[in-house]
């Protein structure tokens, strides 16, 4: 069996993707797999019947693909659950206050219908998805803590096949449902040990 030293205390200036204190390895895998999903998120738009046509459009898109599913990889990292997981350090501002309280900070997260309104998805699905995702972080909150990975594993499974058999958000953003739901509710609202590296 594999060991590493498990830390909670870190320092340094925020990262609003990877966490505070993460390693350059975990900035690397986290930036570099956000601009590649970012990347084949609109290759793909661009080869649809109908793509996206207006610059302010395409720059939505590649926002929400660098946020939401690059966010699916960090929300992972051993540095968010760190940073998310422990008490506001002195000096951490809203912005801290806001990430370290996973309802809050999924709240707002109203991307599903900023989305769905701007680029042409059913917006009455995207209502119900963030619904559905505050829901998800609830429950996952509410769960006795050895029972929330697993707990958020079956609410992102269903999302998986929710968003592909009954409420679609949408052509083109397939990929958005299932990447906010790890991101948020497999990622963000689920407390695990964070491992140091070495």
């Amino acid at each position: 069996m594999q060991t590493a030293q498990i830390n909670w205390s870190y320092s340094g200036g925020i990262d609003p993707l990877c966490g505070t204190g993460a390693t350059a390895a975990e900035r690397i895998l986290a930036y570099g797999m956000a601009t590649v999903f970012t990347g084949i998120i609109l290759v793909a738009d661009q080869s649809r019947n109908i793509p996206i046509a207006e610059g302010w459009q395409i720059a939505l898109l590649a926002f929400f693909a660098f946020d939401i599913a690059g966010g699916a990889v960090a929300n992972m990292l051993n540095s968010c659950k760190r940073f998310y997981h422990t008490p506001l350090q002195s000096g951490e501002g809203m912005s801290a206050r806001l990430a370290k309280n996973p309802m809050l900070f999924t709240v707002i997260h109203v991307h599903p219908i900023i989305i769905a309104y701007a680029l042409g998805g059913n917006v009455l699905n995207s209502v119900i998805w963030y619904a559905l995702l505050l829901v998800s972080v609830t429950t996952v909150l509410f769960a006795p803590l050895y029972l929330r990975r697993a707990a958020a594993t079956g609410l992102t499974v269903l999302a998986l096949l929710g968003n592909q058999l009954l409420l679609p958000l949408g052509g083109g953003l397939e990929w958005f449902i299932p990447c906010l739901f790890i991101k948020m509710v497999l990622g963000h609202a689920v407390q695990e040990e964070p491992y140091r590296a070495g």
